[in-house]
């Protein structure tokens, strides 16, 4: 079997293009729950700015996330891959 040089390039690029919209969803996501956030028991302040932020728990990512979020992005990158090769190929007869 020989590897396709441009589709192999082309999901390298989708790949990427996916883990960049997932940061960027995620960032957007924090920021909307922290401009949304009251924390309980502040009472309504006239100035408009807190003096103290409530961030609430903050969770670490463990090492078994971490090794399913890249396995998971790296089988869909090879589904990609076959799916444009065999695309690309049946184009070609």
């Amino acid at each position: 079997m020989r590897l396709n040089k441009r589709v192999g390039i082309e999901t390298i690029i989708v790949s990427f293009i996916f883990i960049l919209l997932l940061v960027v969803w995620k960032v957007a996501q924090g920021m909307f729950l922290t401009l949304q956030h009251v924390p309980q028991g502040t009472p309504l302040q006239t100035s408009g700015a807190a003096s103290q932020v409530d961030f609430g728990h903050v969770a670490s990512g463990s090492g078994l996330m971490i090794t399913l979020s890249v396995g998971g992005i790296f089988l869909l990158a090879i589904a990609y891959y076959v799916v444009r090769s065999y695309v690309v190929g049946k184009n070609k007869r």
